[in-house]
C-alpha cells in the first residue's frame, strides 16, 4: 500500500475502511490461480471463477467439476489439469478433431430432406429407418460420430451389425481410394457430392478407419 492510498484509508470511517478490505479480498480470491489438489504435483494452474460465471477469453474451458478454467492450449496435451482428468478424456480429444456434433447434425438433417425418411439406411443399415430413430435419432447419431475413435467403436456404440458396419466401411474407404461412383450409387446428388466427400475425409483423416 502505497502512502496516498494509506492516507485515504485513515480519512475513512471505521465502516467505510472494512467493506474497502473485504473488496479488496473478494477482487484478489477472484483472479488468484489455484491449484486443485490432484492436479498440483502436474504443475498445471486452473483459474477459479464463481459458479455461474463465464470462463475469460483467455482461458474458455471450463472444467465439468468445480470452477476451473483452462487454456485451449492444455487441452488433450497428456497432462490431466482438471480435476479428474476430463481435459484429457478420449471421447473429448476425438470429439475435438472432428467436425462439431451441430455441423454433422445438421449435415445429416439436409440428406434426410433433400431423400426422405430412410435414406441413411444406405449408409448406416436398417436401424436408420425413420430418420435414424432406432439409433436414438439423428443428434445422437452426431455425437457418436464426432466421439468414437474408430469406426467399430461406433458400430458398437449404436448396436450396429457387422455387416451395416463393413457396408459403412466400405463407403468410407471409396472416399479414401477417391472412388466418386460409389457415392453416386448411394444416390448422392452432384450437387451434394461434394460435401459428402469432405464431411467423410474429415472422418477418414482423424482415424475413423484405424
Amino acid at each position: 500500500m502505497d502512502i496516498k492510498t494509506f492516507k485515504v484509508c485513515v480519512g475513512l470511517g471505521p465502516r467505510a475502511l472494512v467493506l474497502m478490505v473485504l473488496a479488496s479480498i473478494v477482487l484478489l480470491t477472484s483472479a488468484t490461480p489455484l491449484i486443485y489438489p490432484d492436479t498440483a504435483a502436474l504443475g498445471q494452474r486452473l483459474y477459479k471463477r464463481a459458479p455461474g460465471m463465464e470462463c475469460p477469453d483467455f482461458e474458455p474451458f471450463r472444467c465439468p467439476h468445480g470452477n476451473g478454467c483452462i487454456s485451449i492450449q492444455y487441452l488433450c496435451d497428456g497432462a490431466p489439469d482438471c480435476p479428474g482428468g476430463h481435459d484429457e478424456k478420449t471421447t473429448l480429444c476425438t470429439a475435438a478433431k472432428r467436425p462439431p456434433v451441430e455441423e454433422t447434425a445438421s449435415f445429416l438433417n439436409s440428406l434426410l430432406a433433400s431423400h426422405g425418411p430412410n435414406y441413411l439406411e444406405k449408409l448406416f443399415g436398417v436401424k436408420a429407418r425413420n430418420a435414424l430413430k432406432k439409433m436414438g435419432g439423428v443428434r445422437n447419431v452426431a455425437i457418436a460420430l464426432s466421439q468414437s475413435q474408430t469406426i467399430d467403436e461406433f458400430g458398437h456404440t449404436l448396436s450396429l451389425e457387422k455387416n451395416d458396419v463393413d457396408h459403412l466401411r466400405s463407403v468410407f474407404m471409396a472416399v479414401e481410394n477417391g472412388d466418386i461412383g460409389l457415392l453416386k450409387s448411394l444416390g448422392i446428388k452432384d450437387s451434394e457430392l461434394g460435401d459428402v466427400k469432405f464431411f467423410l475425409e474429415k472422418l477418414v483423416n482423424t482415424g475413423f478407419l484405424d
